[in-house]
C-alpha cells in the first residue's frame, strides 16, 4: 500500500527568524515583502491580536504594530532558502522519494512502510527537524496528496501529527472540513460547488455526476474528487521533473537606466544558474522581462519581455547573463519608470540528457568555473564572488531596512555571542 505524507514549515519565514532570536518566541512575529511593502507572515501570535491579512500594506499597520509590541523582520529570502534546504535534506533521510513543493513544504512517498508506525515515524520527523534547524513543522499522512493535505492541516489540533490511514477515519474528517479548504479548489471552485449543495469534502467526495464537476472544475477538479476517493491522481514530482525556475525582484527605487536593468538582469540570471547547478541541471531557453508599476495612477505603462533558445543546454551563469542583455537589448524603451524585473529558465533536464552542440566554442559549458565559483561562495558567503555584470553600487535593490543578517551564509554576518 502506498501513503503520502505531507510536512509543512509553520510560520516559516518568521520560524527562521526566531531561531537565532529566541526572544521572539511565543511573541508576535511579521514578515515583510519586498521593499518593506506589505506583510506577508505571520506568527499565531500575531493573528491573535489582529494580523494576518495577507499582502495588508505596510504603513497601515505600523500603528498597530507599535500598540501590540510587534517584532518586524524585512524579507531575508538567503535565510529562508537556506534553512528550507537544511528541512529538506533531513526529509531526504526518511524516504527516498521526496517531492519539495515550495521552499517550506514537501510531499514524501511511503510505499512498503508499515502504516502501523506511522504515528511513530511522524513524530520523529518533525522531532528531528525541530533539532537540527529549530523549525517546528506539522505531519499529515494519508492515502493521497489531497489527503496528506488535509490531514497536515488538522494536525495543529493533533500535536503536529495527523495520520488518516482508515476509510471510516477519513470520512469522518471529511464531513466536518469545508470544501472551500480542500488544496486546489479555493473561493472560485467552492462556490460552484456550492451551487450543487456540496459544503463539505465529504459532499465533494459523494457526488455522483462526475460529468459537471469535470465542467465545472475542469480534470484537476475531477483529480481532486477521485484523491478524495483515496485513489491516486496526483504523482510525486522528482525534482528533475520540474520545468522551469527563475528569479524576479521589485526594484527598491525606480529604474530608468538601461545600465541598471543590465545589473539586476545579471543578477538574477546569477541565482537562477545556481539554482540549476545545485540540482544537476541545464536549461535551454530564457526568458526576460522588465515592467513598471502598475499600481501608479498616470504614469505610463509598459511590460517587455522576450525569449532566448540555447542550441544546447546551459547552467553556464555567463551565457545566461549574455542571454539576458540580448533579450534587454531588444525590450528596452527609454522614458519609463521600471519597478519590477525577471529572469525564468525553462525546459530544464537533467545535465547527464543534455545534448551537446557540436559547433560550441565552450563545449564543457564553464562547467569547472561554476563549480569553483558556486565552492568559494558556499564556503565563504553567498556574491563572495560573481560576475562584473551584477555591478557594485545596485542602487535598484530591494528595501529592506528590518532584515536580519544572513546567519548561516555570510561569515561577516555569523551571530556574535557576548560573554
Amino acid at each position: 500500500m502506498k501513503y503520502v505524507g505531507l510536512v509543512d514549515c509553520n510560520s516559516f519565514y518568521c520560524s527562521c527568524e526566531r531561531v537565532f532570536r529566541p526572544e521572539f518566541r511565543g511573541k508576535p512575529v511579521v514578515v515583510l515583502s519586498n521593499n518593506d511593502g506589505c506583510a506577508i507572515a505571520f506568527t499565531k501570535e500575531a493573528k491573535a491580536v489582529g494580523f494576518g491579512e495577507m499582502c495588508e500594506p505596510f504603513f497601515q499597520i505600523q500603528d498597530r504594530i507599535k500598540k501590540y509590541n510587534v517584532a518586524v523582520f524585512s524579507s531575508n529570502y538567503t535565510l529562508y532558502d537556506n534553512f528550507s534546504r537544511r528541512v529538506m535534506n533531513i526529509l531526504r533521510d526518511f524516504t527516498p522519494h521526496l517531492e519539495i513543493y515550495s521552499v517550506d513544504e514537501a510531499f514524501l512517498e511511503f510505499e512498503g512502510f508499515d502504516a502501523d508506525n506511522f504515528l511513530e515515524y511522524g513524530k520523529k520527523i518533525r522531532s528531528d527537524i525541530l533539532q537540527f534547524t529549530g523549525i517546528p513543522v506539522g505531519v499529515g499522512i494519508s492515502k493521497t496528496k489531497v489527503l496528506s493535505k488535509m490531514a497536515n492541516k488538522l494536525s495543529k489540533k493533533h500535536n503536529g501529527v495527523l495520520i488518516l490511514k482508515d476509510d471510516d477515519e477519513i470520512d469522518r474528517t471529511l464531513k466536518t472540513f469545508p470544501v472551500k479548504d480542500i488544496w486546489g479548489i479555493g473561493r472560485a471552485g467552492s462556490s460552484k460547488l456550492n451551487m450543487l449543495g456540496i459544503k463539505t469534502a465529504y459532499d465533494f467526495k459523494m457526488y455522483k455526476n462526475e460529468q459537471i464537476i469535470q465542467k465545472l472544475l475542469t480534470k484537476t477538479g475531477r483529480q481532486i474528487q477521485d484523491e478524495l476517493r483515496g485513489i491516486n491522481c496526483l504523482s510525486i514530482e522528482d525534482a528533475e521533473d520540474k520545468k522551469n525556475t527563475g528569479n524576479s525582484r521589485s526594484f527598491g527605487s525606480s529604474v530608468y537606466s538601461k545600465r541598471e536593468l543590465q545589473e539586476a538582469l545579471a543578477e538574477f540570471c546569477t541565482n537562477s544558474a545556481e539554482k540549476l547547478r545545485a540540482q544537476n541541471s541545464v536549461c535551454y531557453s530564457l526568458t526576460a522581462y522588465i515592467h513598471t508599476n502598475p499600481f501608479r495612477d498616470g504614469s505610463p505603462q509598459y511590460y517587455g519581455v522576450g525569449s532566448k533558445t540555447f542550441v544546447s543546454g546551459t547552467s553556464d551563469t555567463l551565457r545566461i547573463i549574455k542571454g539576458a542583455h540580448e533579450i534587454l537589448d531588444d525590450i528596452f524603451k527609454l522614458g519609463y519608470e521600471y519597478k519590477k524585473g525577471g529572469v525564468l529558465l525553462n525546459h530544464i533536464v537533467p545535465r547527464n540528457q543534455n545534448q551537446m552542440d557540436l559547433f560550441d566554442e565552450r563545449p564543457d559549458d564553464n562547467e569547472k568555473l561554476g563549480q569553483v565559483v558556486d565552492l568559494i561562495n558556499k564556503r565563504y558567503g553567498s556574491k563572495t564572488i560573481q560576475s562584473a555584470a551584477c555591478g557594485s553600487n545596485q542602487a535598484w535593490r530591494t528595501i529592506a531596512n528590518f532584515r536580519s543578517p544572513k546567519y548561516t551564509t555570510s561569515w561577516k554576518e555569523l551571530l556574535r555571542i557576548k560573554g
